[in-house]
């Protein structure tokens, strides 16, 4: 019941299956045409996935990276005295 009420929204057009078709053609190197394509059952399908999920076919334009999260370490700055952490935190020191 529940695939019974999933109607899809909308059709895609001709014009999106032959450009959609067209682009695999070049990718593929399909020598068929428009009407043969579209009768196979394998590329038909996947014609009418590049036309829904252009993303996934590779047709999509690539997105920009997400900027990190965490903000990146900076190096210590020159003439800088640094510092061991660990040395500081167990109680060594350096004035021998």
């Amino acid at each position: 019941m529940a695939k019974a009420a999933m109607v899809r929204a909308t059709e895609p057009t001709e014009q999106q299956l032959r450009d959609a078709c067209e682009r695999m053609a070049r990718r593929f190197r399909w020598a068929d045409n428009f009407e043969t394509v579209m009768q196979d059952a394998r590329r038909s399908r996947l014609v009418r996935l590049a036309v829904t999920h252009p993303s996934a076919a590779g047709f999509a334009a690539a997105r920009a990276p997400r900027p990190s999260a965490r903000p990146l370490r900076q190096p210590p700055a020159a003439g800088a005295p640094l510092i061991d952490r660990k040395r500081a935190a167990a109680g060594e020191r350096d004035d021998d």
